[in-house]
């Protein structure tokens, strides 16, 4: 019994984070609607970073030296201040299903970054299709603002603009996390890349929040502040981790796919959002493309390893050979 238990526990850390980060921009609309955008994702991050930061101390774990936490600070910046907060604005203006989608690009980002970037890493030319067909569905997405240029206000295009910076530092973040190990608890690193994020955003909110007394957070801006600290960060960010660490890439990947469809429904439902279906369209485009990427990426991957694996046996037998042969 306890067996059967164990082995439910990556698929519920799994579900988990599928309705937790779902959920998410739609949370953060509820929650910049009484609440300054800046404010918000400041208050977030270095309440979450404190509380993780403090968790970790008074577990025993030591505080990284200098070196390790400038990377902590370097993937704090990219992640979450130019990853995250970033939608918080956004959310305003677009509707939270419209910039989930768009937010799905990330692994089509990942991948090219990670091609151009030293140590480059060679693209499958299948995996270059994929990422073809992922901005064919971006296109498809943006077709009726494109057609009717006339009929979309500036700060729509802006708000385009500021998404895909946010997948694009989101991306650069992860790669540069993946290239800069540090030997913190990945709670640690968690932590304190969400409190540099929210240091960081302090001046931010100084230079945009002009009357500080007129703000006044209504019970569910609270409440979807206290959603975000505690089951955005603290929860659905361990499960992630967790969920990476014990399933394979091919079931932990499928986030990806999901959220962008839980944010369309969780919109829909509750914050009266459109899904027309050009948006219907341009989300299955880009998701085709983005499954194409990832699964032949693993496969491209696993068959390097193969090789290596066999050239390493090749090496050893070879000394074996060459006795066997004298």
């Amino acid at each position: 019994m306890t067996q059967k238990l164990l082995s439910w526990k990556p698929y519920l850390a799994l579900l988990t984070v599928y309705l937790i980060w779902g959920t998410t921009a739609g949370t953060i609309k509820l929650g910049v609607d009484t609440m300054p955008p800046a404010l918000l994702p400041c208050l977030r991050f270095t309440l979450a970073g404190l509380l993780l930061v403090a968790f970790c101390l008074l577990k025993g774990e030591r505080f990284p030296d200098w070196r390790e936490t400038k990377t902590h600070f370097i993937i704090g910046q990219l992640l979450f201040f130019g990853g995250n907060s970033i939608i918080c604005w956004t959310v305003k203006y677009v509707s939270t299903g419209f910039g989930g989608i768009l937010v799905a690009t990330t692994p089509l980002w990942m991948v090219w970054l990670s091609s151009i970037l030293p140590p480059r890493e060679k693209i499958p030319v299948l995996s270059l299709v994929g990422i073809v067909i992922g901005f064919i569905g971006m296109a498809i997405l943006l077709s009726p603002q494109l057609i009717h240029p006339g009929h979309t206000s500036a700060i729509f295009w802006v708000c385009i603009v500021c998404l895909l910076a946010m997948t694009f530092s989101w991306s650069l973040g992860s790669i540069y996390a993946r290239k800069h190990a540090t030997t913190s608890s990945l709670l640690m690193s968690v932590g304190l890349q969400n409190l540099f994020a929210g240091l960081a955003l302090i001046p931010v909110c100084m230079a945009t929040i002009h009357n500080w007394a007129s703000i006044q957070p209504s019970p569910k801006s609270v409440i979807a502040l206290a959603y975000l600290v505690l089951l955005g960060t603290m929860t659905a960010t361990p499960c992630y981790l967790y969920v990476v660490k014990t399933m394979p890439v091919s079931v932990s990947s499928t986030f990806a796919y999901v959220t962008p469809v839980l944010t369309l429904i969780f919109g829909w439902l509750f914050l009266g959002e459109a899904i027309t279906p050009t948006m219907l369209v341009g989300a299955t485009v880009i998701l085709a493309g983005v499954i194409l990427v990832q699964y032949i990426n693993r496969h491209w991957v696993a068959q390097k390893q193969s090789q290596a694996a066999r050239e390493q046996i090749a090496e050893l037998n070879r000394p074996l050979q060459g006795a066997s042969a004298q």
